[in-house]
């Protein structure tokens, strides 16, 4: 069986790309999946003491092997959970191969180096989802299907199948808040409830990583867990991961770990026909 590898985001990051330098600033590159074309890339910067830094920074990126450094202006600082900041920026790549990120606070600065593929092994902008029949209430009883221990039964009330075939904008979640390896999951599901209900035509469907996760639960043992085949069809190797469907069922916007609800709908509201 296939095993799906977690990534710790909050702590420290610790498997995100980064170059440690010998010096009183730290980068970090949370997004992993990178490809040719726009790309939603999250960057956080850590002190000395492992504490974020939104102050008096500036970010560049070049090829590397290029000599051209191009200052990235465009970005929003998100409160991620714990008591994280982050900074969300979209970068275009023109070009597979290793880019690096910069980040300079005074005199200090930091690196971080990328790979940009030609295309990610995970559903991106532009591809069309399959209509999947996903677990929901019409066929289980709710505890069967989310770990959630106070779910919004609206997220569970549609398959992926049945969500397109009503045409409308779909939020699809994929997390696992009682299995949460990177402390994200319940938050990013509290995240999208409080958007729920401001929007008639909405649909948000969450969706647990494993099948079986009673078992991986009661046995406190991931390595026996069997991904929900919705998982694969989307090539999700990481928690959480949230994608933006449009009524054509092509999606608009993916993002790996945390979003907050303020990004998510603006981003929705940019395909709402009003």
């Amino acid at each position: 069986m296939r095993k799906i590898i977690f990534i710790f985001l909050i702590s420290i990051f610790l498997n995100c790309s980064s170059d440690i330098q010998k010096n009183f600033i730290s980068l970090f590159v949370i997004t992993e999946e990178l490809e040719i074309g726009d790309n939603r890339v999250v960057l956080t910067a850590l002190d000395e003491n492992g504490n974020t830094l939104t102050n008096d920074l500036r970010f560049f990126l070049r090829k590397l092997d290029r000599n051209e450094t191009i200052e990235i202006k465009n970005k929003s600082i998100s409160s991620w959970p714990p008591n994280r900041n982050v900074f969300i920026t979209k970068i275009n790549f023109d070009e597979v191969g290793y880019w690096e990120f910069i980040v300079r606070n005074g005199k200090d600065e930091a690196k971080a180096t990328v790979n940009v593929k030609q295309d990610s092994k995970i559903l991106n902008v532009g591809d069309f989802i399959e209509p999947l029949n996903t677990p929901s209430i019409g066929e289980y009883n709710i505890s069967e299907i989310t770990t959630d221990i106070n779910p919004n039964k609206d997220f569970y009330k549609h398959s992926i199948a049945e969500a397109l075939s009503e045409k409308k904008p779909i939020f699809i979640t994929f997390a696992t808040p009682g299995l949460c390896v990177t402390g994200t999951c319940s938050p990013q599901l509290e995240e999208l409830k409080k958007i729920s209900n401001d929007y008639n035509d909405l649909i948000i469907i969450h969706i647990e990583i494993w099948k079986n996760f009673k078992e991986v639960m009661d046995k406190g043992d991931l390595s026996i867990g069997k991904l929900n085949d919705s998982v694969e069809k989307f090539g999700i190797k990481t928690e959480p991961w949230t994608f933006l469907i449009n009524t054509e069922g092509k999606i608009k916007n993916r993002y790996q770990g945390f979003v907050e609800s303020k990004e998510l709908k603006t981003d929705l509201e940019s395909i709402i026909e009003y």
